[in-house]
Formats: C-alpha cells, sequence, structure tokens
C-alpha cells in the first residue's frame, strides 16, 4: 500500500543526502511537491503515479543540488568581486589625498586617517572575507560531493 507521507519523507532524505541543507528551500519544494500531486489526485491519477510525475516535474536531488550550487558560487563571487573593488578605490582615493592634494587626513595610521579612511579599510575587507569564506564551505561542499 502506498504512503504518501512516507514517500515524502523518504524525498526529503534524498534531497539532504544530495546536499539541499537550507530549511526553506527545502520546505519550498516540499510544498510544490505536495501541491503537485494534490493536483495530479484531483485530475483522476492514483497517488503512487501522482507522486512520481510530481518529482519528475520538479526534478531530482542531484540536479537541484548543482543548480542550489550555481546559485551559491555566483553570490560568492559578488561578495569577493563588489568587496575587492570598494577596497581598491578606497586605496585609490586615500592615495590621491595624500599625493594628489596633499591632505594630512591621507596620511596612512596618523589620528585623522584612523577616523576618515580606516572604517573604510574594515568594511571592504569584511566584504573580501565574507566572500572567501563562503567560497571556501562552498569548495568543501562540493569536494564531499
Amino acid at each position: 500500500m502506498f504512503n504518501l507521507e512516507q514517500s515524502i519523507a523518504e524525498w526529503r532524505r534524498q534531497m539532504l543526502a544530495a546536499g539541499i541543507k537550507t530549511p526553506v528551500p527545502l520546505e519550498e519544494l516540499e510544498i510544490h511537491l505536495r501541491e503537485g500531486v494534490e493536483r495530479q489526485i484531483q485530475s483522476g491519477l492514483d497517488a503512487p503515479q501522482a507522486f512520481e510525475n510530481s518529482v519528475r516535474q520538479i526534478g531530482h536531488a542531484s540536479k537541484l543540488k548543482s543548480e542550489f550550487q550555481k546559485t551559491c558560487g555566483a553570490n560568492c563571487n559578488a561578495w569577493l568581486w563588489f568587496g575587492s573593488f570598494g577596497l581598491v578605490v578606497t586605496t585609490i582615493l586615500n592615495l590621491a589625498g595624500w599625493f594628489v592634494f596633499h591632505r594630512s587626513a591621507s596620511v596612512f595610521f596618523s589620528h585623522q586617517w584612523l577616523s576618515d579612511w580606516f572604517p573604510n579599510y574594515i568594511v571592504w575587507t569584511s566584504f573580501i572575507i565574507i566572500g572567501v569564506s563562503t567560497g571556501c564551505s562552498n569548495w568543501r561542499s562540493r569536494r564531499k560531493a
């Protein structure tokens, strides 16, 4: 006898084993799966066939995992490039203030520099660290798979 709840629980285990571990996307996929099964049962299919069709429409775990990895990788690269660009621009402006405009606030590690420029360096470096750390965690999860 086919048990829909047991089949959905097994499907969730497969998704978790494939690396889709974040709860929000997994719950959203399950909602779509349940809606698809319900729609197909109302149209006259039996429960096992409706479940198989819904799983096929959503996609199997390995395909979904590769799609999630593409999204995570793009997000990581955005953090890294955004942080790198900001840090380079901040450094160029700092050096221009020091050499071109002869601003005393642009002299590295002066009292005025610490209050005017140092926070910018901290912010942009933080973006780079976030990008590198998410990139490393994505790389590790891909190696384990």
